[in-house]
């Protein structure tokens, strides 16, 4: 399980905190979700065909970070940065994060 906290800071942004070895996946939250439900609903529900099997993966790039799903895994990289910058985790994980970024999202 990834501990990751969702919160608004003092000028109301959306913000995503998690512990050093998750940084792209805050900044994944931050960037691309940026607070909003309804794009938790769309990514769930895309984890959800994979899930049972209607669809073999999701890829695509968002404000600069890219996103690929599959049965397996959650694969997030940077396309803007000159070294690299890739974070690969179970699908699982993923999941149970955007999970919380939904509830947190969908607390009004």
């Amino acid at each position: 399980m990834i501990n990751i906290r969702f919160y608004q800071d003092q000028e109301g942004y959306f913000k995503a905190d998690a512990e050093p070895q998750y940084q792209l996946l805050s900044q994944y939250f931050e960037s691309e979700i940026q607070g909003i439900a309804a794009i938790c609903e769309e990514l769930l529900a895309a984890i959800k065909e994979i899930e049972l099997g209607d669809r073999p993966k999701i890829e695509g790039i968002g404000n600069g970070l890219g996103l690929k799903l599959t049965a397996e895994t959650a694969t997030i990289w940077s396309e803007f940065t000159e070294t690299e910058l890739t974070l690969e985790l179970s699908l699982a994980d993923f999941k149970q994060a955007l999970e919380s970024c939904y509830k947190f999202c969908d607390r009004g």
